[in-house]
């Protein structure tokens, strides 16, 4: 059971059902069809052809003298079975029936139709249509009515005939189903379901190959093993697909590669301070240290404090995102007054640098720790490679607000520069840690941008946070 399912969900099973269904409900539709238009018309064809075999008939008899042509109608496929009779009613109502000889408009010798189908029960039938006579004169009265399970169309006109009494000509023919369209309809739509089944197979292996091919594909990179690129040579949707694939190996590859760096980068900042830590306890544990307890307590504290700074961080970017999610603290912050703070708690840190400020007024919305956090970010990582002087820029430029803090440090190299704020990334020499990525994706869940510049002397930081 289980297996006949996975065969069902198939691309393959799924195409023929939705073709199947599909030639399914061309052939109702025709069979409707069939049954209410085709047979409308049909009905009103044989109508039509028996109207004119009517008057034809009823001509003939009128002019019986001159008739030399015998009246051939029933022989045509809609009138086959037709038969015409009269109907005479005396001054008493009764109604006799007088049978016509087609071939001469006159009544036969012997009486009856030897060639109706009907004629066991012939007096009947007839005395049943003469049944819808009506008084007065009539002209081509039509009745379609069934009689024994057998539904008639008939023509009633009153005529001159014989010398006494009323006379009617009654024209009719049986409506015959020809049931050999609809079988024909049947026999097409199981031709079709044959042909859609195999142009179905068809379609569903020319697309479900290379879909093949992309699951073993992303199989393979779900094991981290994107060495090699996917091949598929389509120029449709499944080709675009394997190139997104493509591309998607590629970060992926670039990622693992930063993450691995990182790691080995980030263990050998975690291994320095707790190294440094043991080295002086174990100097202060057995007495021998070239310093006063006192100043090797106070580089383990240091120490300490650097170890928790960088664990810290890397907590905050792990719990960064459901932060911000669930954050519901956004209030006004006014840019000014938080840069100013923000400036001058890092001024106090290095009294050799200057600092030139051009702070604007600007308020935004946002969490002020975050907005605080990412601009602290940035003027730490200033700090630390400056030289001589750090700048920061406030001012408006149409619906953002533009932070612009400047160090006269040294360039970035280049290649770094597009990557230095992506998560986990730290080039070999050490230089990045996690604070630009911190600062970034602060800075990108309020729909601001960041980025980086290097001027001719110094590194320029924007950020637009919009208003």
């Amino acid at each position: 059971m289980k297996k006949f399912n996975y065969k069902f969900k198939s691309l393959t099973m799924r195409i023929w059902t939705t073709f199947t269904a599909i030639i399914l409900i061309i052939i109702f539709s025709i069979s409707i069809f069939y049954l209410v238009a085709f047979r409308t018309i049909t009905e009103t064809g044989i109508a039509q052809a028996l109207k004119v075999s009517h008057e034809v008939s009823r001509d003939i008899l009128l002019k019986a003298s001159k008739f030399n042509a015998p009246n051939r109608f029933d022989e045509l496929r809609n009138l086959k079975d037709s038969d015409y009779y009269i109907v005479t009613k005396d001054k008493n109502n009764k109604a006799e029936i007088v049978t016509i000889n087609k071939a001469h408009g006159l009544p036969p010798e012997n009486p009856g139709n030897v060639n109706s189908p009907f004629r066991a029960n012939e007096k009947n039938l007839k005395m049943w249509m003469a049944s819808y006579i009506t008084p007065g004169t009539l002209y081509e009265k039509q009745v379609k009515e069934s009689y024994n399970n057998t539904k008639f169309i008939f023509f009633i006109s009153s005529i001159k005939y014989g010398t006494s009494g009323t006379s009617y000509l009654i024209s009719y023919v049986p409506e015959k189903q020809d049931s050999r369209l609809l079988y024909m309809v049947l026999g097409i739509g199981v031709l079709f379901i044959a042909i859609g089944f195999l142009c179905a197979k068809l379609v569903a292996n020319y697309i479900s190959k290379p879909l093949k091919e992309l699951e073993n594909y992303t199989i393979r990179i779900s094991h981290k093993d994107w060495e090699e690129p996917i091949n598929v040579k389509n120029e449709d949707e499944i080709g675009r697909l394997a190139n997104s694939m493509n591309m998607m190996r590629k970060e992926l590859k670039r990622g693992d590669e930063e993450e691995k760096l990182f790691l080995q980068s980030i263990s050998h900042d975690l291994k320095t301070p707790i190294m440094v830590i043991m080295s002086h306890a174990e100097a202060i544990i057995d007495g021998v240290y070239v310093e006063s307890v006192e100043q090797n307590a106070q580089i383990i504290r240091d120490e300490a404090l650097r170890l928790e700074k960088k664990v810290k961080q890397m907590l905050y970017l792990n719990t960064l995102d459901y932060v911000l999610e669930n954050n519901f603290e956004n209030i006004e912050i006014n840019m000014h007054r938080l840069l100013y703070h923000i400036t001058n708690r890092f001024e106090v840190v290095n009294s050799n640098i200057q600092w030139d400020l051009n702070i604007g007024e600007a308020i935004i919305t946002g969490n002020a720790d975050k907005i605080q956090v990412s601009i602290e970010n940035i003027l730490d990582n200033s700090l630390r490679y400056a030289k001589e002087k750090i700048s920061v820029t406030l001012k408006k430029e149409g619906n953002f607000v533009v932070v612009e803090i400047y160090n006269d440090g040294p360039n970035i190299p280049e290649e770094h520069l597009s990557h230095i704020f992506d998560n986990f990334y730290k080039d070999k020499t050490g230089k990045f840690g996690l604070g630009l990525a911190i600062c970034k994706k602060i800075i990108n869940y309020y729909n601001g941008e960041i980025e980086v510049t290097n001027r001719d002397i110094g590194v320029s930081f924007s950020i637009r946070y919009p208003l």
